[in-house]
This record gives C-alpha cells, structure tokens and sequence, in this order.
C-alpha cells in the first residue's frame, strides 16, 4: 500500500495528457484556455518538488503551444491534499528552477517561456491561504503599493474541489477517468460516504471501463479506494465496495484485493525476515561479544599463571635461559597447572618441566 495514496492516483491520472488536458481547461479561465492548444501538451520529465516534500505533494511540469504563433508556455500542476499558506513562495521557486533548466538548455535565449501554475486541492478544509505571491510579503500596503513594480507579482491559478458538489464534478468537460478522480479526491477523508455514493456514479465507471486501458485505470481507482479505507476490517471493506460498484465491477475488485493480501502477506514475510536477520545479528553479536569477553578473560588467567611459575622457576634455579621462557609462554593450561605443582619439590630445573 502507498503512503501517498492521494498523489500516486493523481500521478498516475493526469501525468496523461488526455486527463490532464480537461482537468486544465475546467480549472484555467475560459479566456486564458482558449489561447492553449491543449492538443500539443507534453509531459516534461523530472519533479521541482523540495526533496523533503517529495512523500507529501506531487507536481507535473507540461509545455503547450499557445493557439497564436509558434510560442508555448510551461504548465506547471501541482496537487495538494492539504493547505499550505505559503504555496505561492514554493511555486516561485518552483517556477525559478524551471527557467533554469530552461536556460540550460538554450544557453543563448534571451528571453523566456511564460509558466502557468495550477494548483488543484482537495482536503476537509476548503483553501483560505494566499493566491497571490505579493500577499505574502510582510509589507505595509502603502509601502507595497510603491514597491509594487520592484517585486515579483504573479497569482497561481487554484482549483479548490473540498467543496464542489459532485453534480459540478460530472458535468466538467473532462475524461471520465478525470471526472472520476476529482469525485474520489473530493470525498477521500470520508470513504464510507464515498463507498454511499459510489452506485450513483457507476455509468461513469463504465465509460473508463470501455476506454483505451480502461482496465488498468480502474485498477488503480479501487487500488486506491483500498488505500483510503481504514483495513482493520479488510473483509468488510471487500463486501461494502463489491455492494457499492455492482457485480461488472466484481471481478476488477477482487482481483485487487487479492493483490493486495499477497502483497501484505509478502510484506509481512520479509518483515519477518529482516527482524528474524536483525535479531539474529544482534544474538550472534551477543554471543561474539559474551566469547570474545570470557577468551580474554582466560587467556588473562592464564598469563598469571604463565608469571607466577616464571617467578617461581626464578627463584628456585636463577636467571632462565630464552628457549625455556618461550617454552612457558607457548604452553597451555593445563601444561601450567602441573609443572607450577612440582617447581617446589624438583630437584632440577629439567625435571620441573618435565612432561607427564
């Protein structure tokens, strides 16, 4: 399961031109989409997203040609779940590294391509944040008036669907993939009053079903309605779906559940497997640490046996010649213990290392 279920589904959706190409055009002005030809609009590779972000927002970068000339422009479309007050300073910045790339690439242009950004949110709670970069500044407004003209003016373009009603979503002039997907993000913090209104919305879940790759889009839907759902009860969540989507949809969502228990129990066996390892780790480090303890402190007994039994040989036969000491540095324990018995009672230094 995704940790970002709500930007996999947007990616996956509108990273298509055809999706996107509606979900642009509802939210632009009408005077301002009519100027695109959204017929040549290209996804551009790569993410402007702050690699801290990247687990909690999603962005596309398209170009467009404009429907005059031969200009295009970048645009920009960015998906939020959540409101952020200072969206509009993230997008300059966004819109900075663009014309960087840009510039890159055409190290000789002296002019730039305009960048259009769009900003769809979906959330509980409907946006009341800045749309406007000059809101932002912490400026008095008659000051702001007279720097208005020396600091960067732009207002993103905001399609805030938390509280559109679903009637306005299926009446958008969009793919039925990309009507579909806006009415899942719109009720995504609620998915028993999504699985409630689901039957109403089957005829469109039909028209994805007999498009181009339909199969696979309605793959990721119910992927993602299983995401949303709370899975204490996984069984309950299976039944109120195949209920709400009617048997076409039966085999498309069991198919996904099964999918998903495999992919759990799989997960849950190499979860399995690395605490198994780490412990394992851990228990071998242990034991190498309790051996490596209880060798030194052999070997630390045995050089005290190994220098009182050189004190002792010293004291009874003097000075030691070298291939006896080395003789005593070599031996074992239990060679120490029997020739440190009998240095007192032997009448030579031969016999008290004498092995027997």
């Amino acid at each position: 399961m995704t940790p970002t279920p709500h930007d996999a589904l947007f990616k996956s959706t509108f990273s298509q031109p055809e999706h996107a190409a509606g979900a642009l055009r509802e939210a632009l002005p009408a005077a301002l989409a009519a100027q695109i030809d959204f017929g040549s609009l290209t996804l551009q590779p790569g993410s402007f997203i702050d690699e801290a972000l990247v687990a909690s927002h999603s962005d596309l970068l398209f170009t467009a040609r404009l429907e005059q000339g031969s200009r295009f422009i970048y645009v920009l479309f960015e998906h939020q779940s959540t409101m952020h007050p200072l969206m509009a300073s993230r997008l300059l910045a966004y819109m900075v590294r663009i014309w960087q790339g840009y510039l890159e690439r055409h190290p000789k242009a002296t002019l730039l391509p305009g960048i259009l950004p769009v900003v769809l949110v979906h959330g509980a709670i409907a946006w009341n944040a800045p749309v406007s970069f000059q809101d932002l500044l912490d400026v008095p407004p008659e000051t702001l008036a007279q720097m208005a003209e020396h600091v960067p003016q732009f207002c993103f373009v905001l399609d805030d669907i938390s509280h559109e009603t679903d009637e306005a979503l299926r009446a958008r002039a969009m793919t039925a993939l990309g009507r579909v997907v806006l009415w899942c993000f719109r009720h995504s913090s609620d998915f028993d009053e999504l699985v409630k209104l689901l039957p109403a919305w089957r005829d469109v879940l039909e028209e994805v079903r007999r498009a181009p790759s339909g199969g696979a889009a309605l793959a990721r839907l119910w992927h993602y309605m299983f995401s949303i759902a709370d899975l204490r009860d996984p069984e309950k969540v299976l039944k109120a779906l195949l209920a709400a989507a009617g048997p076409e949809a039966k085999e498309e969502i069991v198919t996904i559940a099964d999918y998903l228990r495999e992919e759990g129990r799989r997960e849950g066996r190499l979860a399995g497997e690395r605490e198994g390892r780490l412990a394992g780790e851990r228990e071998g480090r242990l034991a190498g640490e309790r051996e490596g303890r209880l060798a030194g402190e052999r070997e630390g007994r045995l050089e005290g046996q190994r220098s009182t039994l050189l004190k002792q040989l010293r004291l009874r036969f003097g000075e030691l010649p070298e291939p006896i000491e080395a003789r005593i540095g070599a031996a074992d324990a239990a060679q120490i213990e029997g020739w440190t018995e009998r240095v007192i009672t032997a009448p030579t230094l031969d016999d008290a290392l004498t092995e027997r």
